[in-house]
């Protein structure tokens, strides 16, 4: 674990460039006293590495030092080849960019692993696009990848607004099928849905990215802090037959499925949120449902299948 660990800050090093402690620590998962000891032997093994102090400081390679520690073990070039999701390299106009670079990692590693990359391309592939769903069309994703690629200023118009904006395009987030772009309006980064710019014009200015911007660690940040506005609220159903397979599938927060008894009933806890929610998932699992908990829930769902019946007789 260790070694490995010591060759993952070297690997880091030479990406980046420059990286802190406190950088290293937090991107390794380990205390910042660890990555002082691991700076420590690393010196002692000849990897020069070189500590500058100050607000712009941290730790660097030597200028021109090199490792060769990059070769893909067969479990590597496995998990690269997994983590391809074709639908996205050509929504962003990149599909034969992709599969040029796989043939080249392909011919570049050793035997072994280009078997076991092959194996696991031939076994799971990645689709984004829901059942009954096309994947939603997004003319202006190359060229918002570009200038994010050139950091450049961008102006558009997005919603209802007529006039354009500037904005600082930071990166691209594919959420299921939608894309979003996060981008700097003056000093807020803001998350904007790409299918709501209707128009794009990439100006010739250049901006300055965050130096503390992590594209992954912002957007799980967003993510966590978006789902903490909406409601929680607990269902407890008995279900059986075609609901018990729903219920699998229906949107909720989490879910609690028991084993079914001797009749084929189980004890189905759903958190949603709310009664809304909680009616609009009813009304998709169908019959075979017994609404346990809460008893508002109940009397709103025999209401809506009262209702129902009498429309319909």
């Amino acid at each position: 674990m260790r070694a490995s660990r010591l060759i993952s800050v070297v690997l880091l090093l030479q990406a980046r460039g420059r990286m802190t402690a406190e950088e290293l620590a937090k991107t390794l998962e380990v205390s910042v006293r660890t990555i002082y000891r691991d700076v420590e032997s690393l010196n002692a093994a000849g990897i020069p590495l070189v500590g500058e102090p100050g607000n712009d400081g941290g730790y660097r390679l030597l200028d021109g030092y090199r490792t060769r520690l990059t070769g893909l073990t067969a479990d590597e070039a496995e998990s690269l080849f997994l983590t391809g999701v074709p639908a996205a390299a050509a929504a962003l106009g990149l599909s034969e960019v992709a599969t040029a670079t796989q043939r080249k990692l392909l011919a570049a590693i050793p035997q072994t692993a280009r078997e076991r990359a092959e194996h696991a391309r031939q076994r799971v592939h990645v689709d984004l696009v829901p059942w009954g769903q096309e994947a939603l069309a997004e003319p202006l994703l190359p060229e918002l990848h570009q200038a994010i690629w050139a950091d450049r200023l961008i102006l558009v118009r997005y919603g209802t607004t007529t006039s354009a904006i500037e904005l600082a395009p930071l990166g691209l987030v594919c959420k299921g099928t939608p894309w979003y772009l996060l981008a700097l309006r003056g000093t807020a980064i803001r998350t904007y849905r790409v299918s709501r710019l209707h128009s794009l014009s990439v100006t010739e200015k250049c901006f300055v990215r965050p130096a503390d911007f992590d594209l992954v660690r912002h957007w799980q940040d967003a993510v966590a802090a978006y789902a903490e506005t909406f409601g929680r609220m607990a269902v407890k159903l008995r279900l059986r037959g075609n609901a018990l397979l729903r219920a699998q599938w229906v949107q909720a927060r989490s879910r609690t499925i028991a084993e079914p008894d001797t009749e084929g009933w189980s004890d189905v806890e759903l958190v949603v949120e709310d009664p809304d929610n909680a009616l609009d998932v009813i009304r998709t699992l169908g019959n075979d449902v017994i609404v346990v908990e809460p008893a508002a829930l109940r009397t709103d769902a025999v209401a809506m299948a009262q209702a129902f019946v009498a429309a319909n007789t």
